[in-house]
């Protein structure tokens, strides 16, 4: 790996837990930038030293260490998540691309963290991958931007038709127009062949987590459940962008 891979790794662990600290800040509808850090229990400013990414959850065994309060999974798997993103875009972005995968990952991972926590996908980040990926077809490809608005609408009409006919059919909401918007600016990436393994993924993976999380809550699932679908297009997303950059594409050709 070069220095410049080895900084994108070792930032993604900064950026997740960047990311963990902004959703959390986000739910709770505080200032993204100012104030610092402290323990959602106790209220304690935290210092540096336990904010180091990985490391001072596992030295403090994932407790503060003034009331002893846990402090949940999220802050260690996201900064984790940060890090894996680089290291899945060191191995697999396609060429000349290495710094627009790893921000893309990371929007996805910041869309994600936000949607676990309140079930909402900023429209600013959403327009932000949209953004990157007209920046990245300009640099890029610019002979190949058809078949890639083309997933654009694709992946926005296809949620925005099932939103409609679920609020038809059952009088309410089932899908937030935020995961349209999602799914057409991955589209935007990975092209028109690329919608139906991202939406395959998606499903799999959300339905996956959906059933973990009844087993291990003991509840079953009803058609009341609330669940988040913007993190599994995230991934489907991500997965499929690296995909198509394999030497023989598994996913509709390297587009």
């Amino acid at each position: 790996m070069t220095t410049y891979e080895i900084f994108l790794v070792l930032a993604g662990l900064l950026i997740g837990s960047a990311i963990d600290a902004g959703a959390d800040r986000y739910a709770r509808e505080e200032s993204w930038i100012t104030g610092r850090s402290r323990c959602r229990t106790c209220d304690r400013t935290l210092n540096w030293y336990e904010l180091v990414p990985l490391a001072s959850w596992v030295i403090s065994r994932g407790r503060c260490r003034t009331c002893h309060a846990p402090i949940g999974w999220s802050s260690p798997a996201t900064e984790l998540a940060g890090a894996l993103i680089a290291v899945g875009a060191v191995f697999c972005a396609p060429p000349g691309l290495l710094t627009f995968t790893v921000l893309l990952g990371w929007l996805l991972l910041a869309l994600a963290a936000i949607d676990f926590r309140t079930f909402l996908l900023p429209d600013g980040f959403n327009a932000a991958v949209l953004v990157l990926g007209l920046a990245m077809l300009a640099w890029a490809r610019p002979t190949e931007w058809p078949l890639h608005f083309a997933g654009g609408a694709l992946g926005f009409g296809l949620l925005w038709i099932v939103e409609l006919a679920y609020r038809s059919l059952r009088g309410r909401d089932g899908l937030g127009r935020g995961d349209a918007k999602l799914l057409g600016a991955i589209g935007l990436w990975v092209g028109a062949y690329g919608i139906a393994p991202v939406l395959l993924i998606a499903s799999l993976s959300g339905i996956a987590a959906a059933l973990g999380l009844s087993l291990r809550e003991s509840k079953m699932l009803s058609r009341q459940s609330a669940i988040a679908f913007g993190p599994w297009i995230a991934l489907g997303g991500y997965i499929v962008w690296l995909l198509q950059a394999a030497p023989i594409s598994l996913v509709g050709g390297a587009l």
